[in-house]
């Protein structure tokens, strides 16, 4: 299994004809064979980044399934009639890490079309490991910071990936969390790391990267999950 990772910059004003456009022409052509399926369609919210961006990210059977599924007259269509909505795109393929909670997705079941009212909100960390420390930034993850998040519950993990080779900067990490206690994460955002949050991963972590970006991203309500 892989999975297309695509950051949209949206044309100012255009975010929800952008947003209406991807589910209901780039979702069924993604999944109308049953070999892919969009997981999750994300804005960035307000005041945390650049404005006017979305972020979605799809499972793909296969690279053979990509390959096929990109070079179809329907999905050309489709990124001409993107280029009206948004200003560019950037795209890259993720591979699973051996210990990401995620569990591999039944591309044959398309989840029901509902929206919700209360969209969940999601941390989404890209890391970049000094040279030659991939393989122990991800171990690391797995082993330290995981378990660590699940003794605080103020966020879940949900997936952990690594851009594919080709499609992207090779010492790269994308940790997916779901925020589960806003109250408790509000908190880290106005006071900062206290006490154990310090000395813990904020801390190990430095062994193995000294940069990595955040974004705080609300899904749309129709989003798959």
């Amino acid at each position: 299994m892989i999975y297309l990772h695509e950051v949209h910059e949206v044309l100012g004003g255009k975010m929800e004809e952008f947003s209406d456009a991807l589910r209901t022409r780039w979702r069924p052509l993604l999944e109308e064979d049953g070999q892919a399926r969009l997981l999750w369609y994300w804005e960035l919210t307000h005041g945390t980044g650049p404005s006017y961006q979305a972020v979605s990210i799809a499972a793909v059977h296969d690279w053979t399934t990509w390959g096929t599924l990109a070079e179809s007259r329907r999905a050309r269509d489709w990124q001409r009639e993107a280029c009206a909505l948004r200003r560019e795109v950037t795209a890259k393929i993720l591979l699973p890490t051996p210990w990401s909670p995620l569990p591999e997705p039944d591309l044959t079941i398309r989840p029901a079309a509902v929206e919700t009212g209360t969209p969940s909100l999601y941390l989404h960390d890209t890391g970049w490991p000094f040279s030659g420390k991939l393989e122990e930034y991800v171990e690391a993850l797995g082993t330290i910071f995981h378990p660590q998040t699940k003794q605080t519950r103020m966020i879940s993990v949900v997936a952990c990936w690594t851009t594919a080779p080709g499609t992207g900067r090779h010492h790269e990490v994308l940790l997916l969390q779901r925020i589960e206690n806003w109250e408790q994460f509000s908190h880290l955002i106005t006071r900062g790391e206290q006490g154990h949050q310090r000395r813990g991963w904020m801390l190990e972590g430095l062994r193995y990267r000294d940069r990595w970006e955040s974004k705080l991203l609300r899904c749309a309500p129709w989003s798959p999950q």
